[in-house]
């Protein structure tokens, strides 16, 4: 039986309270400024004073810098000035930028995250940007327009304004420093830059506040973020941005026959939760597609009875990042108010070892019907995803994709600067991938023969969730996915094991915890699919 869509009321946003910077756009600013920003390319010396907004005193100190090699303008170099002589603002801090024909959106983000760790050290709360600094030089790609090039730098101080410390005590004169202090003022002269760059700032503001869900989600010790707090935080997200949202019980998925996702459980002291949301375009979209996303949830995950080592166990509370982006994305789409509709399907509980937990060389029967036979406790992540898929295929989607922090080769084939994208239809992957690109997010497509599904055959079931070699392992967890999609369905497979947490390559992205990274990367793909 397939489920049908309908829209909920509720006034979007009138629960968000996040802890992030204001943002704003303005011809002039004449309050009291903290630091003055101002972006530097490689140039030429005295080209700076043809620059606007680099004429004279700014222009002087710059020319002084290159000649002195102190400050050389190479791309995420920043300067920061105390007391800068008679500069407007108490302080400068001056970004490189590189080469005028290098600079992409991507590099753009990057030099914004550069600028918001500098400030947050500095303890600048109020920092005035001249926009026109960015892009008053001659030399930049003609493709690259003035309000995507500025959109970008917000982009990276507001997604990289995040830290996880809600569990610690702060006294009061701590509780001042926070976050929600800081104040970016973009000025802007160009005419008719305006209104473009108030709808990119909304993006950003959007994409910031999904982002902080993801990260927040994921970074929750998990006697914390728990199956239930999880749903009731669903719940709650859903009403203020105007979705539909379902809680189903162990009781409801034992009726829904989803025997691997409750074996997975079946170790844990808490109840598993599955939770569904769905967002609705408002009014008749004739040519509105249905995009499913699927996100395995495992609050905590020790392995089981095929139990990890004890060393950064810890991290596995990071086990549910799949989940915690699916809700993510779905949050950015319907604030963004995409076109398309999208249901969200998240699967969560923990994988613990205890008397009644399954065991390797049980079989158990999936909502498909299919047979496993579990050779490794510690691949539960495809267990819950083949029952979940399996469901999410009711709302007969034109798209079905999936993220999980699903294998540890995955880590190993690719590193930590993109994720390993699997697929059975290659306009969905190209699709995934162009998103990518345009966030900075990046996805390689892995390989996906049906031969490697004989190292799944089972003597005593229909499949086994694990090989007896670690050899392609991401590519068996993909192949084992695979297994539960219907004739017709397009899919794609997203295993985010290498880039959930921890990216120290990128400015805008905490160096530990949860990155929160494709959020933004799927919220574009359901508003262009």
């Amino acid at each position: 039986m397939g489920h049908s869509f309908t829209r909920t009321g509720g006034s979007k946003g009138e629960l968000i309270m996040w802890k992030l910077p204001l943002l704003e756009i303005r011809p002039s600013f004449s309050g009291p400024i903290a630091a003055d920003v101002l972006a530097v390319y490689q140039e030429k010396a005295g080209a700076a004073k043809k620059a606007l907004p680099l004429k004279g005193h700014y222009a002087s100190l710059i020319d002084r810098f290159r000649q002195d090699e102190v400050f050389t303008a190479n791309h995420g170099s920043v300067q920061y000035l105390r007391f800068a002589g008679k500069a407007p603002a108490q302080d400068v801090l001056f970004v490189g930028m590189g080469q005028p024909a290098d600079l992409t959106e991507e590099k753009a983000r990057a030099a914004g995250g550069h600028v918001w760790s500098k400030l947050k050290a500095e303890k600048s709360r109020i920092a005035v940007i001249h926009a026109e600094s960015l892009f008053g030089v001659p030399g930049l790609k003609s493709n690259l327009s003035h309000s995507a090039l500025v959109g970008a730098f917000a982009e990276g101080m507001m997604i990289g304004a995040y830290e996880f410390n809600k569990h610690k005590t702060k006294s009061n004169s701590e509780s001042k420093n926070s976050d929600a202090e800081f104040r970016f003022i973009f000025l802007v002269q160009e005419k008719g830059l305006k209104q473009p760059l108030e709808e990119a700032f909304h993006r950003v503001r959007a994409s910031a506040e999904a982002m902080q869900v993801t990260r927040d989600w994921s970074n929750e010790p998990s006697n914390v973020g728990t199956p239930d707090y999880f749903a009731s935080e669903a719940k709650r997200l859903a009403k203020a941005y105007g979705m539909k949202c379902k809680v189903l019980s162990e009781r409801d998925a034992e009726k829904e026959k989803m025997e691997l996702f409750l074996g997975v459980g079946r170790g844990a002291e808490r109840e598993g939760k599955i939770v569904v949301l769905e967002y609705s375009p408002k009014g008749p979209r004739k040519n509105a597609k249905t995009i499913a996303l699927v996100g395995k949830g495992i609050t905590f995950d020790s392995g089981g009875i095929s139990i990890k080592p004890s060393a950064r166990m810890e991290e596995m509370k990071h086990d549910m990042t799949g989940a915690a982006t699916v809700m993510g994305a779905i949050l950015l789409a319907a604030r963004l108010e995409v076109p398309n509709q999208v249901v969200a399907i998240m699967g969560f509980t923990e994988n613990m070892p205890d008397g009644d937990a399954i065991q390797p060389g049980n079989v158990i029967r999936s909502r498909a019907g299919k047979t496993v036979e579990v050779i490794n406790t510690d691949a539960e992540g495809r267990l819950i995803l083949a029952d979940l898929l399996d469901y999410a295929q009711e709302y007969n989607p034109d798209a079905v994709i999936d993220v999980a922090t699903l294998t540890g080769a995955a880590t190993v084939a690719l590193g930590k600067l993109c994720c390993a994208i699997f697929g059975n239809e290659e306009l969905l992957i190209d699709a995934v991938r162009r998103a990518g690109e345009t966030t900075g997010e990046r996805l390689w497509p892995m390989p996906l023969y049906d031969e490697y599904f004989d190292d799944l055959k089972s003597e005593s079931a229909d499949m086994k969730n694990s090989a007896n070699d670690s050899y392609g392992g991401a590519i068996r967890g993909a192949i084992f996915l695979k297994q539960f999609i219907k004739k017709g369905t397009h899919w794609a497979h997203l295993d985010i094991a290498g880039t959930a947490q921890g990216l120290g390559h990128l400015s805008y992205i905490p160096k530990k915890g949860a990155s929160g990274t494709y959020v933004r990367t799927l919220a574009k793909l359901i508003a262009e699919y």
